[in-house]
């Protein structure tokens, strides 16, 4: 378990605003706003809740607290993350209106927590990513290259999350 704030917090004089949490996901490197993860946990087993979206896996138990848990590769649209060793859950705080709330993401590698200069961060393209433009806040550069800066607010949209999955027969019916 990784406390993503305290990490965030704890280099020297930078701005632990300008700190990012970098993770891979299908292979790809990424990066959140460290201040929006709380921590990182080792996978851990998730129940599934009926009827929800594919990427809703279910919710799981953390320290006390009932957390719901998205798969951010399937939420991407690319497939399910395919569980190993390394395979954690990032607990990304989130504020819907006035009320605060966790909600936990599946990564398959945590890679750092880091700075990108704000001199280095880029608006994104509204096209040439595998993941939909809404999911990306920014591209900011790390280790020479510019990578997808994700968009927490999007992804982790509690109203589209929580609609409920309703199969439909060939018919039309439900």
């Amino acid at each position: 378990m990784k406390n993503v704030q305290e990490d965030a917090l704890e280099f020297g004089d930078s701005s632990a605003e300008n700190k990012y949490l970098f993770f891979l996901v299908g292979g790809v490197l990424y990066a959140i706003e460290a201040l929006k993860a709380s921590e990182i946990v080792e996978y851990t087993s998730i129940t599934k809740v009926p009827m929800m979206n594919s990427y809703v896996k279910g919710v799981t138990n953390i320290r006390g607290n009932i957390v719901p848990v998205i798969d951010l590769l399937k939420r991407f649209e690319l497939g399910d993350t395919q569980k190993s060793d390394k395979t954690s859950i990032v607990v990304v705080n989130y504020n819907k209106g006035e009320t605060p709330m966790q909600i936990g993401v599946i990564i398959d590698e945590v890679h750092e927590v880091d700075n990108i200069d704000p001199s280095d961060i880029k608006k994104a393209p509204e096209f040439g990513s595998k993941i939909h433009a809404k999911f990306i806040l920014n591209m900011g550069k790390y280790d020479k290259k510019y990578i997808p800066i994700l968009n927490t607010d999007t992804i982790l949209d509690v109203d589209e999350l929580s609609q409920l999955s309703v199969k439909r027969g060939s018919n039309g019916k439900i």
